[in-house]
Order: structure tokens, then sequence, then C-alpha cells
């Protein structure tokens, strides 16, 4: 197994519980639907507020809707915790989220191609199908203190935690060269909101950075990509943290608001990880297939393989 595939770490504990009653419900609803047919595939996916669904939606399902009977759960961990209790499910998130009792399948980008799995190699080179960019917005180039601590999640140290979670860093040529002299000022706080797949390791950068510069407070707080850019819109946040490109009438919103073009800052590289059981034994699937899932048209794991 790759050395990405990452188990839950302590703070992901405390996403996970935030979402212990969604968990409960999903999981209880999911049992349901085994009980009627043993080969039914229980889909599990992210809510509409999220990064990770909208990614989803346009390269997986080609922007079709999701079937409505695709159960939605609020982050990752959630999702992860409910694949891994149901032995007839299939579920998606960001690559750092992989757990104990779920297993992570290699991917077709069609029926002909190879399955791949997720790694540095793969998702660096593009030949992961589903892998992405994790970005930080700010309104304007970021200054002083706020440009102090992006620079360093860009790092040496910043890279080493975000390989730690399980993300992937970020090569040299997907950097983006902040412009302007670095304006220094008095700022004491920095806020961070937005995409839950990347909470954790916003607050490992928060956490090791705090260390080094004990006068300086950051703070983490999820809720989806979505609500890290209405954040930013409204400025209630420094930076956003967001799973998915900002979409051109976000950034409109900002420039007519502040007068200042948003800086779009890759940060980091995810794969989403399509995870199944780890009892499941299918171990690759094709987008087709996922496509197939997710819209309603393929409900029965005999489908991928899975003859019971």
């Amino acid at each position: 197994m790759d050395k990405k595939f990452v188990g839950w770490t302590t703070l992901a504990v405390t996403v996970a519980a935030m979402a212990a009653g969604f968990v409960m419900s999903a999981t209880m609803a999911g049992c349901s639907k085994k009980s009627e047919s043993k080969g039914t595939i229980i889909a599990y996916g992210r809510e509409n507020n999220s990064g990770t669904y909208m990614y989803f939606k346009e390269h997986v399902l080609a922007k079709q809707d999701f079937a409505s009977g695709i159960q939605t759960l609020p982050g990752t961990a959630a999702v992860i915790n409910a694949v891994s209790k149901d032995p007839h499910s299939i579920g998606y998130g960001g690559i750092g989220y992989a757990a104990k009792g779920v297993k992570i399948l290699a991917i077709k980008k069609d029926a002909g191609s190879p399955a791949i799995a997720p790694s540095d190699a793969t998702v660096i080179d593009g030949s992961y199908p589903i892998s992405r960019s994790l970005y930080f917005y700010t309104v304007g180039e970021p200054t002083g203190t706020v440009r102090e601590f992006v620079e360093w999640t860009l790092g040496a140290e910043g890279e080493k935690i975000c390989q730690d979670v399980g993300y992937y860093a970020l090569p040299a040529d997907k950097k983006v060269a902040l412009k302007g002299e670095a304006v220094a000022d008095t700022k004491k706080a920095i806020t961070l909101k937005g995409s839950d797949t990347m909470v954790i390791l916003g607050q490992r950068w928060a956490e090791k950075y705090m260390e080094k510069k004990p006068g300086i407070t950051v703070q983490v707080t999820g809720g989806g990509s979505g609500t890290g850019i209405a954040a930013l819109i409204n400025g209630s946040t420094d930076v956003c943290e967001s799973s998915r490109p900002m979409e051109q009438k976000e950034k409109d919103q900002i420039k007519a608001k502040f007068g200042k073009d948003v800086c779009e800052i890759p940060v980091a590289l995810d794969a989403i990880a399509i995870v199944v059981n780890e009892t499941c034994p299918v171990k690759e699937a094709s987008l087709e297939q996922l496509k197939g899932i997710y819209t309603g048209k393929i409900t029965s794991w005999s489908d991928l393989g899975w003859k019971e």
C-alpha cells in the first residue's frame, strides 16, 4: 500500500465526531438497503456545498445529476466511517482521509486503459485520472503576517506536513511566486476557512506555525469550500481553503466589493480516493462505472465483477 494511505489522525476524529449524527442515520439507511439485496451497491457522497462534490460531479459524472438514492454526508471523514461499516458500500473523498476499514480502488480512465492507483508519481504526472489541486485564496496578494504564513506552507516544513497528513506536495513547476514586496504589519491572528478536505491539513500547518511563531494565532475552520468562498467574499476570513477553483462569478464579486483581484495559490495536490469496504473483493473501477453508480444506472456489485 502506498505510503500516502495514512490513517486518521487525532484531528480527523474531531471532524468525524461533528458528523456523528449524520453517519449514524446514513449507516442505518444503508443497512436497510442491504437487507433488500446482498448485491446492492450502497453509495455515499459529499454534500453539495463541498468542493469535492462539485469536482466529482464535473469530472466523474460529466455534470450529470447524482441519483436520488445517493446518501450524502457532511465531510469525507463521515463517508469513510460509513463505508468502513458497510460491506456493500462505496464512497469518495480526499486521499488524506483514507483509513483502516476501507480499501482504495485503482481507477481506469476508460475500459481500455490500465487501472491506476493514486501515489506521488501518478498524481504528479496526472496518470491517476481524478487528481486535483488544493488552493488558498486571498483578496489581493497576501501581505504581512498572512503572506509569511502562506509562504511558509509552501516551503520545506509545510511540504513535509502536507505529506505526513497524506496529501502530495506541489512540484516546483506548479508553485505560484507571490508578487510584490512583503509588507510588514502588526497582525497577530490569521483565519482560514473552507474546505473540509483541507481542514486537517490546515490545522496541522497552523499548529506547527504557532509553535514557531508563539505570538501568532492561526484559526482554522471547515464547513466546505463554498462556505470558505462565501466567507472570503463577505470579508470574514483572511484565507479561503478550497478544494475546487473559484468560479469567475465569485471572483467578480470580490473584485466589485474590494476593488482587488482574487489571488489563487495552489498549496497541495490531492487524489479523489474511491473507497470500498475492506472486505469487498472489487479492486478497480472505471470512470464510466463510477458514473453509472452515482447516476443510478449501475446498482449491483455484479456489474463490477463481484459474484456473491
